[in-house]
Protein backbone atom coordinates (compact mmCIF):
# COMPACT_ATOMS: atom_id res chain seq x y z
CA UNK A 1 0.00 0.00 0.00
CA UNK A 2 1.08 3.42 -0.97
CA UNK A 3 2.66 5.33 1.92
CA UNK A 4 1.47 8.31 3.03
CA UNK A 5 3.57 11.47 2.49
CA UNK A 6 4.62 13.42 5.62
CA UNK A 7 3.02 16.23 6.82
CA UNK A 8 5.58 18.50 5.29
CA UNK A 9 8.02 17.68 2.44
CA UNK A 10 10.34 20.29 0.66
CA UNK A 11 11.99 19.58 -2.70
CA UNK A 12 15.16 20.84 -1.61
CA UNK A 13 16.93 21.22 2.35
CA UNK A 14 16.68 24.99 1.84
CA UNK A 15 15.62 27.43 -0.98
CA UNK A 16 18.38 28.17 -3.03
CA UNK A 17 18.50 31.81 -4.75
CA UNK A 18 22.20 31.51 -6.46
CA UNK A 19 22.53 33.50 -9.65
CA UNK A 20 23.92 31.81 -12.57
CA UNK A 21 24.02 32.03 -16.06
CA UNK A 22 24.91 35.23 -17.81
CA UNK A 23 25.01 38.82 -16.73
CA UNK A 24 22.13 39.46 -14.24
CA UNK A 25 20.01 36.09 -14.96
CA UNK A 26 19.29 34.05 -12.19
CA UNK A 27 17.26 30.76 -11.14
CA UNK A 28 15.72 30.11 -7.91
CA UNK A 29 14.70 26.77 -6.89
CA UNK A 30 10.67 26.83 -6.59
CA UNK A 31 9.86 26.42 -3.02
CA UNK A 32 7.02 23.47 -3.19
CA UNK A 33 5.57 22.69 0.24
CA UNK A 34 2.76 19.94 0.79
CA UNK A 35 0.19 21.03 3.24
CA UNK A 36 -1.44 18.43 4.49
CA UNK A 37 -1.18 14.40 4.42
CA UNK A 38 -2.57 13.38 1.07
CA UNK A 39 -5.94 11.25 0.53
CA UNK A 40 -4.73 8.05 -0.72
CA UNK A 41 -6.93 5.85 -3.15
CA UNK A 42 -5.67 2.25 -4.09
CA UNK A 43 -7.45 -0.53 -6.26
CA UNK A 44 -6.13 -4.44 -5.73
CA UNK A 45 -4.45 -4.13 -9.40
CA UNK A 46 -2.72 -1.09 -8.07
CA UNK A 47 -1.54 -2.58 -5.01
CA UNK A 48 -0.16 -5.40 -6.41
CA UNK A 49 1.54 -3.27 -9.19
CA UNK A 50 3.02 -1.05 -6.86
CA UNK A 51 4.66 -4.49 -5.26
CA UNK A 52 5.76 -6.11 -8.67
CA UNK A 53 9.74 -5.46 -9.21
CA UNK A 54 8.65 -6.40 -13.30
CA UNK A 55 5.54 -3.39 -12.87
CA UNK A 56 6.47 -1.43 -15.83
CA UNK A 57 7.81 2.28 -16.01
CA UNK A 58 4.50 4.74 -16.05
CA UNK A 59 2.18 2.13 -14.70
CA UNK A 60 -0.72 4.54 -12.62
CA UNK A 61 -0.19 2.78 -8.67
CA UNK A 62 -2.91 5.35 -7.26
CA UNK A 63 -4.16 8.93 -7.23
CA UNK A 64 -3.96 11.26 -4.42
CA UNK A 65 -5.54 14.17 -3.15
CA UNK A 66 -3.12 16.48 -1.62
CA UNK A 67 -3.47 20.61 -0.36
CA UNK A 68 -0.64 22.38 -2.19
CA UNK A 69 0.91 25.68 -0.83
CA UNK A 70 0.68 28.30 -4.15
CA UNK A 71 3.79 30.12 -4.35
CA UNK A 72 1.27 33.35 -2.69
CA UNK A 73 1.34 30.69 0.13
CA UNK A 74 -2.35 29.96 -0.57
CA UNK A 75 -3.81 26.49 0.10
CA UNK A 76 -5.08 24.41 -2.97
CA UNK A 77 -6.42 21.48 -3.03
CA UNK A 78 -4.97 19.29 -6.42
CA UNK A 79 -5.43 15.31 -7.37
CA UNK A 80 -2.18 13.71 -8.31
CA UNK A 81 -1.63 10.42 -10.12
CA UNK A 82 1.54 8.13 -8.37
CA UNK A 83 3.09 6.27 -11.10
CA UNK A 84 5.66 4.06 -11.44
CA UNK A 85 9.21 5.12 -12.45
CA UNK A 86 11.63 3.77 -14.64
CA UNK A 87 13.67 2.26 -11.31
CA UNK A 88 12.97 1.63 -8.09
CA UNK A 89 10.58 4.30 -7.54
CA UNK A 90 7.50 5.92 -8.14
CA UNK A 91 6.27 9.76 -8.59
CA UNK A 92 2.91 11.68 -8.74
CA UNK A 93 1.99 14.25 -10.91
CA UNK A 94 -0.88 16.10 -12.00
CA UNK A 95 -2.28 14.65 -15.17
CA UNK A 96 -4.39 17.62 -15.83
CA UNK A 97 -1.49 20.03 -16.57
CA UNK A 98 1.09 17.44 -17.24
CA UNK A 99 1.63 14.71 -19.50
CA UNK A 100 3.61 11.24 -19.71
CA UNK A 101 5.43 9.70 -21.48
CA UNK A 102 7.33 6.34 -20.01
CA UNK A 103 9.94 4.01 -21.21
CA UNK A 104 12.57 1.53 -19.50
CA UNK A 105 15.05 4.12 -19.23
CA UNK A 106 12.96 7.60 -19.16
CA UNK A 107 10.05 9.20 -17.37
CA UNK A 108 8.94 12.62 -19.46
CA UNK A 109 6.12 15.15 -18.57
CA UNK A 110 5.67 17.68 -20.42
CA UNK A 111 3.17 20.63 -20.54
CA UNK A 112 0.85 20.65 -23.77
CA UNK A 113 2.09 23.80 -25.77
CA UNK A 114 4.69 24.75 -24.20
CA UNK A 115 8.95 23.72 -24.49
CA UNK A 116 8.64 23.03 -20.61
CA UNK A 117 9.35 19.63 -19.17
CA UNK A 118 10.83 17.27 -16.61
CA UNK A 119 12.91 14.38 -17.33
CA UNK A 120 14.29 11.83 -15.22
CA UNK A 121 16.31 9.09 -16.52
CA UNK A 122 19.30 6.71 -16.14
CA UNK A 123 22.92 7.60 -16.53
CA UNK A 124 26.24 5.69 -17.09
CA UNK A 125 28.80 7.64 -15.68
CA UNK A 126 32.10 7.11 -13.28
CA UNK A 127 30.26 9.60 -10.68
CA UNK A 128 27.84 12.30 -10.15
CA UNK A 129 30.44 14.44 -9.79
CA UNK A 130 32.11 13.96 -13.02
CA UNK A 131 28.61 14.04 -14.84
CA UNK A 132 28.14 17.29 -13.40
CA UNK A 133 31.47 18.36 -14.52
CA UNK A 134 30.24 17.28 -18.10
CA UNK A 135 27.12 19.16 -17.80
CA UNK A 136 28.75 22.07 -16.94
CA UNK A 137 31.67 21.99 -19.32
CA UNK A 138 28.69 21.03 -22.37
CA UNK A 139 26.23 24.53 -20.99
CA UNK A 140 28.50 26.73 -22.37
CA UNK A 141 27.01 28.76 -19.26
CA UNK A 142 28.19 29.82 -16.12
CA UNK A 143 26.35 27.65 -13.65
CA UNK A 144 25.79 27.24 -10.24
CA UNK A 145 26.60 23.69 -8.53
CA UNK A 146 25.26 22.77 -5.01
CA UNK A 147 24.99 20.11 -2.71
CA UNK A 148 21.42 19.26 -2.09
CA UNK A 149 18.95 16.47 -1.36
CA UNK A 150 15.18 15.59 -3.94
CA UNK A 151 12.37 13.27 -3.33
CA UNK A 152 10.28 12.37 -0.26
CA UNK A 153 13.17 10.52 1.47
CA UNK A 154 15.82 13.84 0.96
CA UNK A 155 18.13 11.31 -0.94
CA UNK A 156 21.47 13.41 -1.46
CA UNK A 157 22.06 15.05 -4.85
CA UNK A 158 23.56 17.28 -7.15
CA UNK A 159 21.92 20.29 -8.63
CA UNK A 160 23.62 22.35 -11.95
CA UNK A 161 21.46 25.34 -12.65
CA UNK A 162 22.02 27.98 -15.32
CA UNK A 163 20.18 30.31 -17.44
CA UNK A 164 20.56 31.53 -21.04
CA UNK A 165 19.97 34.72 -21.10
CA UNK A 166 17.51 37.25 -19.24
CA UNK A 167 14.96 38.03 -21.31
CA UNK A 168 11.50 36.24 -20.36
CA UNK A 169 11.69 33.11 -23.44
CA UNK A 170 15.22 32.48 -22.32
CA UNK A 171 15.80 28.59 -21.48
CA UNK A 172 16.35 27.71 -17.85
CA UNK A 173 17.93 24.48 -16.67
CA UNK A 174 17.61 22.43 -13.62
CA UNK A 175 19.80 19.14 -13.29
CA UNK A 176 19.49 16.85 -10.50
CA UNK A 177 22.12 13.81 -10.24
CA UNK A 178 21.37 11.52 -7.57
CA UNK A 179 22.41 7.44 -7.04
CA UNK A 180 20.47 5.00 -5.61
CA UNK A 181 21.10 1.15 -5.40
CA UNK A 182 24.02 2.18 -7.23
CA UNK A 183 21.96 3.23 -10.32
CA UNK A 184 23.15 7.16 -11.26
CA UNK A 185 19.57 9.11 -12.12
CA UNK A 186 19.47 12.62 -13.48
CA UNK A 187 16.11 15.07 -13.55
CA UNK A 188 16.27 17.76 -15.67
CA UNK A 189 13.99 20.41 -15.43
CA UNK A 190 13.46 22.74 -18.31
CA UNK A 191 11.61 25.86 -18.97
CA UNK A 192 11.32 29.59 -19.63
CA UNK A 193 12.24 32.10 -17.05
CA UNK A 194 9.06 33.18 -17.55
CA UNK A 195 7.44 29.86 -16.71
CA UNK A 196 9.78 29.21 -14.03
CA UNK A 197 7.67 29.99 -11.04
CA UNK A 198 4.54 27.98 -12.41
CA UNK A 199 5.27 25.50 -14.87
CA UNK A 200 8.78 25.24 -13.10
CA UNK A 201 6.84 24.91 -9.71
CA UNK A 202 5.09 21.96 -11.12
CA UNK A 203 7.61 20.26 -12.51
CA UNK A 204 9.59 20.61 -9.28
CA UNK A 205 6.41 19.04 -7.17
CA UNK A 206 6.68 16.04 -9.20
CA UNK A 207 10.23 15.96 -8.50
CA UNK A 208 9.27 15.96 -4.90
CA UNK A 209 6.95 13.10 -4.59
CA UNK A 210 9.90 11.00 -5.72
CA UNK A 211 9.99 8.05 -3.50
CA UNK A 212 12.08 4.67 -3.52
CA UNK A 213 10.99 1.69 -2.51
CA UNK A 214 13.21 0.84 0.45
CA UNK A 215 11.42 -2.08 1.54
Amino acid sequence: MLKRFSAFFVLLTVVLSCGCGRGDAEVAVPHVNVAEQPQITQTEEQKEAELGLDTEAGTVLGEEEVIVMTPEGEPQTASYTRVRGNGDFSVAYDASRLSLSASENELRFEADGTPAFLSIRKEDAPSAEELADQYVAESGEECTVEEITVGEGEYPALWVSYAEGTSPDSRTCDLYLFRYNEKLYVAQIDCTKAEYEDLGGALHTVLSTLRFDEG
